[in-house]
């Protein structure tokens, strides 16, 4: 899989968020990660959430090839 996108996915019922690696000639999903969302009482706004935020910010980044040459990775 050379080139390809992420799709992120949010289950409500489950609290999980996935994001699969989508082969962009052929649409085909692979499973790339998951987590489980924040469920501390300050997850909207303490540190669970910046926790959060940064896994996945860093999950889509390290995963992309371009993103890795941009930061010199």
């Amino acid at each position: 899989m050379e080139n390809f996108s992420h799709l992120v996915e949010i289950d409500e019922t489950e609290k999980k968020l996935t994001i699969y690696r989508v082969d962009v000639k052929t649409g085909q999903r692979t499973l790339y990660t998951a987590a489980e969302f924040p469920s501390g009482k300050n997850r909207g706004n303490g540190r669970e959430f910046r926790d959060f935020a940064r896994l996945l910010g860093e999950n889509l980044l390290i995963d992309s090839p371009a993103a890795r040459r941009l930061l010199g990775l």
